[in-house]
């Protein structure tokens, strides 16, 4: 079964499924990006999505009844859209006059959405069905699916995989990955973005200028809120076709951090929400082997832990970088320290990973009948927990100080290629002899290193 769980893992099934769980974390994180541009962080976005998934959920179910049941099922999934993101739009409304009309404070009033949003759902609920858990009672409807041509997968080369990945998904995942392009252009190609970007940065310096700091600020929390709608309507009616409590499960929170991880652009948004999304559909598939169903449910939970330390340690690099162009002025070296910075990020990857690891070996050990008996699983999980706290461990000096990172490139350089060489190799073992693997694995991150700043860091020494 493990071996079954490993080739399921590399396959073009479990990129779609990346795309898939991708999505409600995608959308609104393109919310939260627009919203962190403009200044106003837009706190509320798991109680908009809850409340945009119920609302999706209740009046597709109803449209049955309200159109007649087959008019009612031709447009009851695209009412269910218009009136979920609707109510988010609402919300997001309510918490802009609040904060820019009201002075309100945007923390405090986000999290009273996000209350609002759990608490009003479940009680909404409960009066219509007599359930507070879910409304499985309830005929809702889902959104359509995009089926591709079959002479895609006569493509060669690609075209069985792209088929494979893309073909059946849900038009919500489609919407969304349009949509980090047609945010991307709105925000550095229209006067609208550039307006919005500047009274992100400079609000004060906007107003001299004409720009109207409220309208632009309320129109980032409007945007931000339809794409918490979208969002929450991929949970209930994309692939599935209830409302359950509480749905979002954290992704309205994750969503608030993914733009920062992704470097502030769209983007880097969608690859950070993917790298989520990779975590998610990884703890589903480890939950068909047999071991406890905690253990995969908790991954997705790591990796934000993890990712918001990173996004921590990060801040505080930008921050101290920040600080040494200010003193050095015309003197600074942008490429080396922007070479410093990417370099730090990989080390601090890297440290995710190995976590993800000891996480690993520990669910090995603890439940050695899912991964082959003791007799395999017990070897196995003692290297991987051996490994990963090795490789922690020595990664660790480079990620608390990245001046270390400068005084010590060698070092940095030998950690970086080992770590990254030996999670390729895990990877390549699956194609290739262990000991080609190997070699490969540790040319490629030899390659990754000097690409990303390790040539920089070469020159300057």
């Amino acid at each position: 079964m493990f071996e079954n769980v490993i080739d399921g893992i590399f396959s073009a099934v479990f990129v779609a499924a990346i795309l898939r769980v991708t999505t409600p974390i995608l959308l609104p994180s393109l919310g939260a990006l627009i919203s962190e541009k403009a200044g106003v962080l837009n706190i509320g976005l798991e109680g908009m999505m809850l409340s945009a998934a119920f609302t999706g959920v209740v009046v597709s179910a109803y449209s049955q009844d309200w159109f007649g049941f087959e008019t009612g099922v031709a447009i009851g999934p695209w009412l269910g859209l218009l009136l979920g993101v609707c109510v988010s739009l609402l919300l997001s409304f309510v918490l802009a006059l609040f904060h820019l009309d009201l002075k309100g404070d945007l923390f405090l009033s986000g999290i009273a959405l996000n209350i609002f949003g759990s608490s009003a759902t479940v009680a909404i609920m409960f009066e219509l069905t007599g359930d507070r858990g879910n409304t499985s009672t309830l005929a809702s409807l889902q959104m359509p699916f995009i089926q591709l041509p079959e002479f895609i997968r006569d493509i060669p080369l690609i075209g069985g995989f792209f088929f494979d990945v893309f073909d059946n998904q849900s038009m919500m995942t489609w919407v969304a990955f349009i949509a980090v392009f047609i945010v991307s252009i709105v925000l550095y190609r229209t006067p609208f973005g550039m307006h919005l970007r500047a009274v992100g940065e400079n609000p004060e310096a906007a107003a001299s200028v004409g720009i109207n700091v409220k309208r632009i600020r309320y129109y980032a929390l409007l945007i931000s809120g339809f794409f918490a709608g979208l969002g929450g309507i991929h949970i209930s009616m994309g692939y599935l076709q209830l409302f359950q409590r509480d749905m979002t499960n954290g992704r309205g929170f994750i969503a608030l951090v993914t733009p920062s991880l992704g470097g502030g652009t769209p983007i880097g948004a969608m690859i950070a929400s993917s790298i989520f999304g990779f975590f998610d559909a990884l703890g589903i598939r480890i939950g068909s082997l047999e071991i406890p169903s905690q253990l995969p449910q908790s991954i997705p939970y790591f990796a934000t832990v993890l990712a918001l330390v990173i996004y921590a340690l990060q801040r505080r690099i930008s921050q101290r970088v920040s600080e040494m162009r200010t003193a050095s002025g015309a003197g600074f070296d942008a490429a080396f320290w922007g070479s410093i910075q990417r370099i730090s990020i990989l080390h601090m990857l890297l440290m995710m990973v190995a976590v993800i690891g000891a996480v690993t070996s520990g669910a090995i050990l603890s439940a050695p009948n899912g991964f082959g008996g003791a007799e395999a699983a017990a070897p196995a999980g003692l290297i991987i927990g051996a490994a990963s706290i090795i490789l922690f461990l020595i990664g660790l000096p480079f990620v608390r100080n990245i001046f270390s990172i400068r005084e010590n490139w060698r070092a940095s350089a030998l950690v970086t290629i080992v770590s990254l060489g030996i999670y390729l190799t895990l990877f390549l073992m699956l194609f290739f002899q262990p000991l080609l693997a190997l070699v490969i694995g540790l040319v490629l991150s030899a390659a990754v290193w000097f690409m990303i700043g390790g040539r920089v860091l070469m020159r300057g020494a």
